[in-house]
């Protein structure tokens, strides 16, 4: 077998190595990516006669391998300013994306090559099956990304920038974590609305109320209900479902007096599409004419659900315009709770 062959498979092997990075250390993906930064360079120097007559190409062919170099540029780039910044910039959703597009590109330039060594049905095959490998590309990564990638975090990332304000506020949040007696080893992934620090537990809703808080100060409060919801996330979805069903509102532990407060954001998860019970029942104790609530939705990919429309069917708050928040994204999120609490106080 020629080197190029050799290397070819190395340039694979490596590839979907980097693609399956949410099951490996962090660390391993690192040294994953290096080599195959390396390993595309010197497949690029051994198949440098293919540039001679690069204009002369096939049209396919050329704009595959434009688009997939850009798409392995930003990878990579993404890669290092993982590695090396502490920006807020989200880089991760540009990494996720590049690889997402590399995926696509690359069985485009294989079927290409392919092409030259496969005829008739055989090729058909490969063809089709290089389609469904893509469209599972395109669709298993955000969820391996979002049920598989352990979110840890650092609790700097809720200090900033600050809102100054004469009104008093309430930041008030609902998270399984506080609701669920967790192990001390629980699986911390972002799909499970928990993430890690140094071992200790916090909940998506409750890092982006810390976040909130931290921007317009007031108090904060956690909405807890007399019942404890399962650890294993599956169990708390279906548990979250016969509610859904049966119209059910768990009790609450305590009530805060509200009269003092000005404003109320309110920082809730998805619950099948929907305002989780536990935060309706929460909000029915309360008359809020003339109160302001500022809804914060954390989710895994449906947005605001219906969650907005049902808060606007009981609850006679004025409901401003609301922010949604993917699950992965918490960790960089300052910035734009931030912006938005500006802009809508």
């Amino acid at each position: 077998m020629s080197n190029r062959k050799i290397l070819d498979i190395l340039l694979l092997m490596l590839f979907f190595s980097g693609l399956s990075s949410t099951f490996f250390t962090e660390k391993m993906h690192e040294v994953c990516g290096l080599i195959f930064l390396a390993a595309v360079l010197m497949h690029n120097f051994l198949n440098r006669s293919f540039y001679k007559n690069f204009s002369k190409r096939n049209t396919l062919n050329k704009f595959g391998i434009i688009f997939f170099a850009i798409s392995l540029i930003f990878l990579n780039f993404s890669g290092i300013m993982l590695w090396q910044s502490d920006s807020n910039f989200n880089w991760r959703s540009v990494h996720l994306t590049a690889a997402i597009f590399s995926v696509i590109f690359l069985f485009i330039h294989l079927l290409i090559h392919a092409k030259k060594h496969i005829r008739g049905k055989i090729f058909y095959a490969a063809s089709i099956l290089a389609f469904i490998l893509a469209v599972v590309g395109i669709f298993g990564l955000p969820y391996l990304d979002r049920w598989y990638h352990k979110v840890e975090i650092n609790s700097k990332i809720i200090q900033g920038e600050k809102i100054l304000s004469d009104k008093k506020f309430l930041t008030v949040y609902f998270s399984r974590v506080g609701n669920t007696n967790f192990s001390e080893k629980v699986d911390a992934v972002s799909g499970a609305s928990v993430m890690v620090e140094n071992e200790k537990i916090f909940g998506n809703s409750q890092m982006i109320a810390l976040m909130a808080q931290n921007i317009v100060g007031g108090e904060i409060f956690e909405i807890q209900t007399e019942k404890i919801y399962p650890e294993k996330y599956s169990d708390t979805t279906n548990e979250a479902k016969i509610e859904f069903e049966q119209n059910i509102l768990p009790k609450i532990k305590n009530l805060p007096n509200l009269e003092s407060y000005d404003e109320v954001i309110l920082i809730y998860p998805l619950w099948w599409g929907n305002l989780p019970k536990p935060v309706e029942s929460f909000l029915r104790n309360y008359d809020l004419r003339g109160k302001i609530l500022i809804p914060i939705v954390t989710h895994g990919g449906g947005g605001l659900g219906e969650s907005v429309k049902n808060l606007k069917s009981f609850t006679n708050a004025t409901i401003t315009q609301p922010l949604d928040i993917y699950s992965s994204n918490i960790p960089t999120s300052r910035e734009e709770i931030f912006n938005f609490l500006k802009e809508t106080l």
